[in-house]
């Protein structure tokens, strides 16, 4: 059998890359978010960067946590395919 074009590749292939680019750009994004009191003017309340600080924090582990459930099913998802694939060559 052979591999698929890659031009026209299932819609859960697409997701699951989408979610390992998402993976991949979360600790960029949250230095970016963290690093925006710094640039807020001197006017503003320490108190009020406290709040945007601990939010933005609670924001991410939400975001973690939902990308670490769904790696670990693209995870178990390519574990199946290649135990299928070693499988159907065994035979």
């Amino acid at each position: 059998m052979t591999d698929p074009d890659p031009n026209s590749l299932p819609k859960a292939s697409t997701r699951q890359r989408r979610v390992l680019d998402a993976a991949n750009l979360l600790p960029l994004l949250a230095i970016v978010l963290m690093l925006i009191p710094i640039l807020w003017a001197a006017g503003r309340a320490t108190s009020s960067a406290l709040v945007y600080v601990f939010s933005v924090w609670m924001v991410l582990i939400g975001l973690s946590g939902f990308l670490s459930r769904s790696l670990s099913r693209i995870a178990r998802i390519a574990e199946r395919s290649s135990e299928v694939r070693k499988s159907e060559r065994k035979t």
